[in-house]
């Protein structure tokens, strides 16, 4: 355990997660969905760089709950590895994928009712103290975003399937820059592979819609951090990208 006070300089910051993220791709060092941890180690040495003691972490569409515990795996080795505090939220109706609203949400892959939650009243059970299930259409329960969020966003998992629900999730980065890390690492599910995937349907349209209307937000694919799907949203009006000196300077190169 090296408390995240002690890290002065980039250099050092990046000495010590170097081998940390060799052990996850490795699989000497099993943290759950490497996407996962290793997504969420850019965030923690964000929240370092940035002088945050606290941070959170998001999965939209949690299904049968393995991505969630997985999220709380990696969170509790940061949590220990840093003295850091990492909150785990994740977010999901219960029910199912609803009903596909046109051809925006690929009805030609989905069906409602795919990817039922078996029992949120046992997730949450199985979660531990800093983790919480957050039942209800993604909508609705993003009106009280903020209530559930008090410290900055530093990973975001989408993994909800259609054009529409993920138009919803984005709905995450509207908030002031206060709000976040200054470039928020964001795990798309659905944006490769399958042959109908396509730039007019499904996640893709909804990042280009939200970077089409968003002036301060810009969310790019990284793929030379060599994380599938690694994206971040860049917020541009962040107070360390204007101007306000950072706890330690923003070197954060690819590890």
């Amino acid at each position: 355990m090296r408390h995240w006070r002690e890290f002065t300089s980039a250099k050092q910051v990046r000495e010590h997660f170097q081998p940390v993220l060799n052990r996850i791709r490795s699989g000497e060092l099993d943290l759950g969905r490497p996407r996962y941890a290793l997504s969420l180690a850019y965030g923690v040495m964000q929240a370092i760089h940035c002088g945050y003691d606290a941070i959170s972490a998001i999965e939209f569409g949690v299904g049968g709950g393995g991505g969630l515990l997985d999220l709380c795996k990696a969170a509790r080795f940061f949590r220990h590895e840093f003295a850091l505090d990492i909150s785990v939220f994740g977010f999901d109706n219960a029910t199912g994928l609803p009903p596909p609203m046109d051809y925006r949400d690929h009805p030609e892959i989905w069906r409602a009712g795919a990817f039922k939650l078996p029992s949120a009243q046992q997730l949450s059970l199985e979660l531990p103290d800093y983790a919480r299930l957050i039942i209800g259409e993604i909508g609705e329960t993003m009106a009280d975003f903020t209530t559930h969020i008090t410290s900055p966003l530093a990973f975001v998992s989408i993994d909800v399937d259609y054009y529409s629900s993920c138009v919803a999730c984005l709905k995450a980065f509207d908030l002031g820059p206060e709000c976040y890390v200054p470039a928020v690492p964001v795990y798309f599910d659905e944006i490769d592979m399958l042959l109908t995937f396509s730039d007019r349907c499904g996640e893709r349209l909804a990042i280009k819609e939200f970077n089409d209307r968003s002036a301060h937000r810009s969310i790019e694919q990284k793929p030379e951090y060599n994380i599938r799907q690694f994206h971040v949203c860049h917020i541009l009006d962040h107070p360390l990208r204007n101007g306000k000196p950072p706890r330690i300077p923003f070197f954060l190169w690819p590890l």
